[in-house]
Parts: structure tokens; sequence; C-alpha cells
């Protein structure tokens, strides 16, 4: 995945993750936004797992 999102730090990866993981828990989400927004978060994780072998943290 790396290089995925080459303009954002870790800690906007961080707040991203947080924000994404709330939005999922909102009523009324269809099958459809669960899937690409779990899959959207999958890369988010992904990245910043990354980014913390990359910069050792």
């Amino acid at each position: 995945m790396g290089g995925s999102f080459p303009k954002l730090s870790y800690k906007n990866l961080k707040t991203i993750k947080h924000a994404l993981q709330e939005y999922l828990k909102r009523d009324g989400i269809s099958e459809n936004d669960m899937k690409s927004e779990q899959a959207l978060l999958s890369k988010i994780n992904d990245e910043i797992q990354i980014m913390r072998e990359r910069y050792r943290f």
C-alpha cells in the first residue's frame, strides 16, 4: 500500500482512522457503504502500519 496517502502525516491518518471508525457506527448505513468504508479503513490501517515500521514508532 505504501504511497497511497503520500501527503498525509501519521497524525492525519490516525485522525481519519478514528473518525471513520466512529462514522461506521452510524444508523442506517447501507451494506455497500459499509463495505467501501471498511475497505478504506483497511487501507488507512495498512498505511499507518507502514509508517510505524518505516519510522520505527
